[in-house]
């Protein structure tokens, strides 16, 4: 069963989604600290480096943000142009922006400036072949669609009415972009509550809400589902024993079941993880308690990666084994389990050093 649990304390909303009571997923949203992934912009070329296929556009903010740009592509300073942020600010590398807008909703993501068709990759067989055809029979001319995961099973009639809905979306960024001068932002997507609905609803969904405007509005959105209003005086997530788990998210050690631990290292570059036996030695060969804590070890990683939203490029030192049907055993159990993340997920290789390589594309900071 899923179960959505909706805080909202001193101006900050917290949102853990369990399934079958464990935790998969927690968003976050800060009234005085909005996160930009999705944002819409009018932006102005403050820059364009053309040698580095790169252009840096003012949207109005602090920093510019940094737009990749093909060989054919030629901009000029002072140019207005439409971007999507895909990308958050890190460090002191500033938000990444694409020229192809993508907007979500809840069975189709639709692409207005792209000619392309595709189906999730979780959806298979001749049902991935039946909603490529219906996509590509109701899509209008010119633009793109994404059939989410969410429309398995979907009739043509749900997948038009998402795709009407996406269509006066386009048509009111549209109408701002050409009244608007620049830097202006003509469209956020940043409100927590409808992404929820938009992203984690299912019909057999239960939510439980602490905060009594978001729970009208909750039911506002989403009137057929089951929501409830929590109104103990006890800490919701505490309630329902997240409380040490959300903790967690901050830690940079995490114990393993048997014994050993993880350690987390996060740098602009890339991720670090290392794997550690700790005190277990195991009750059997040695070989099998190495493979054991790495098992054990590749399960939290990819939980944490996706809880975490670690992005970008992922390396796993995980415990030296010598047996090739180990090594096997561990690299197929991570690539069947990475096939979860909604995120794009990727499982390299195992170096000849013993390490593993991990791609991720993260959505929010």
């Amino acid at each position: 069963m899923k179960k959505i649990i909706v805080s909202h304390k001193d101006g900050e909303t917290c949102a853990a989604v369990l399934i079958d009571k464990e935790l998969v997923a927690i968003y976050s949203s800060r009234n005085d600290n909005p996160q930009l992934v999705g944002n819409i912009y009018k932006g102005r070329v403050q820059s364009f480096l053309p040698g580095m296929r790169a252009a840096f556009i003012d949207i109005g903010r602090d920093k510019n943000v940094f737009l990749q740009t093909s060989s054919p592509q030629k901009f000029s300073v002072g140019q207005n142009v439409l971007i999507q942020i895909e990308k958050e600010a890190v460090g002191l590398k500033g938000a990444r922006a694409t020229l192809n807008i993508s907007l979500a909703g809840r069975v189709l993501i639709f692409l207005p400036t792209l000619n392309y068709v595709g189906v999730s990759n979780k959806i298979h067989g001749v049902e991935k072949e039946r909603l490529h055809a219906l996509a590509k029979k109701i899509r209008p001319s010119g633009t793109g669609l994404i059939v989410r995961t969410a429309a398995e099973g979907c009739d043509e009639n749900i997948l038009l009415n998402d795709l009407a809905e996406l269509q006066k979306l386009w048509e009111k960024i549209s109408e701002r972009y050409s009244k608007r001068k620049p830097p202006a932002l003509l469209y956020s997507d940043n409100d927590l509550i409808e992404k929820i609905i938009r992203d984690e609803f299912a019909p057999d969904v239960e939510i439980v809400v602490d905060n009594l405007k978001i729970y009208r509005r909750l039911v506002e959105l989403a009137p057929d589902a089951k929501i409830i209003f929590y109104e103990d005086s006890a800490q919701i997530f505490e309630s329902f024993g997240l409380t040490e788990e959300i903790n967690n998210l901050n830690r940079r050690e995490l114990p393993l079941p048997s014994g050993g631990q993880i350690v987390i290292d996060k740098t602009e570059a890339l991720t670090a993880i290392d794997v550690n036996t700790g005190k277990f030695i195991g009750r059997t060969n040695f070989d099998e308690t190495i493979l054991k804590t790495n098992l054990e070890a590749a399960a939290l990683i990819l939980k944490q990666l996706k809880l975490r939203d670690i992005g970008g490029i992922i390396i796993v030192d995980f415990i030296d084994m010598d047996s090739d049907a180990h090594k096997k055993n561990l690299m197929n159990f991570l690539r069947e389990t990475a096939q979860r993340d909604r995120n794009k997920t990727k499982i390299v290789d195992m170096t000849p050093l013993g390490l593993v390589e991990i791609t991720r594309q993260s959505s929010r900071r």
